[in-house]
């Protein structure tokens, strides 16, 4: 049974039982949902038990067409991201913010690949190698710092021209 089944049957025990509480017992729902598909159904017969599309009628916020239209012509022509967008487009006298940038983006654009970044240490080789210390690495900390021995051996350091790691 799909939905719009379910509905008339709905409307159907409400019309044996003629009361909203007793419809919604049976059917194990609320009032509200009962009364809802009732009125739908004397208003416009079996088509108002179908689903309706939840998506506003209208909205009064949206940016105009023509403007995104100049947003994505921009973003065909230079390539950039919505920061650098905005510069561009504010230098031509459009004055959008970087949110409304991202949404014309996400809404109109389809999603961009993204270039994989190379490792950061390609050469495998070196790992698999048998000799000995044929790869050393060592971690340097510069003494100077002066939160770690203090500033009277800093000064000593620099007085004696001492190495600095």
């Amino acid at each position: 049974m799909n939905r719009v089944e379910a509905r008339r049957y709905l409307v159907q025990t409400y019309r044996r039982t003629r009361n909203y509480t007793e419809t919604a017992r049976l059917w194990h729902t609320s009032r509200h949902l009962v009364r809802k598909w009732v009125r739908r159904h004397q208003k416009l017969g079996d088509a108002g038990l179908c689903d309706r599309s939840r998506c506003p009628h209208h909205t009064p916020r949206q940016t105009p067409p023509e403007i995104e239209q100049q947003v994505l012509d921009a973003r065909e022509k230079t390539g950039y991201g919505r920061q650098r967008l905005a510069v561009y487009l504010e230098r031509q006298g459009l004055h959008l913010s970087l949110y409304t940038i991202r949404h014309i983006l996400r809404r109109l654009c389809p999603p961009q690949k993204r270039v994989r970044r190379k490792p950061l240490y390609p050469a495998h080789w070196v790992w698999e190698v048998e000799q000995p210390f044929s790869l050393i690495q060592t971690d340097v900390k510069d003494i100077l710092d002066k939160g770690a021995p203090g500033t009277q051996r800093t000064t000593h350091l620099r007085r004696q021209g001492l190495p600095r790691y």
